[in-house]
């Protein structure tokens, strides 16, 4: 079994669902949610896209092992 590591900035308090609609989205490589966020969520969104499409990598590393 493999671990994957990472690195999840803080969230801000109330941010999480903008947080985890970006990492959704992020590991989909789609932007369906990105309208979502209210505004002074965006960042948040964005720091979720993050996290996601480097889970994406991680995890297609270990697949193609």
């Amino acid at each position: 079994m493999h671990k994957i590591e990472l690195e999840i900035p803080e969230i801000p308090h109330g941010h999480g669902l903008s947080f985890k609609k970006g990492v959704a989205d992020g590991l989909l490589d789609n932007r369906n949610h990105e309208a979502t966020p209210h505004e002074t969520h965006a960042a948040s969104y964005q720091r979720g896209l993050e996290v996601g499409a480097e889970l994406k990598v991680k995890i297609a590393k270990l697949v193609k092992a």
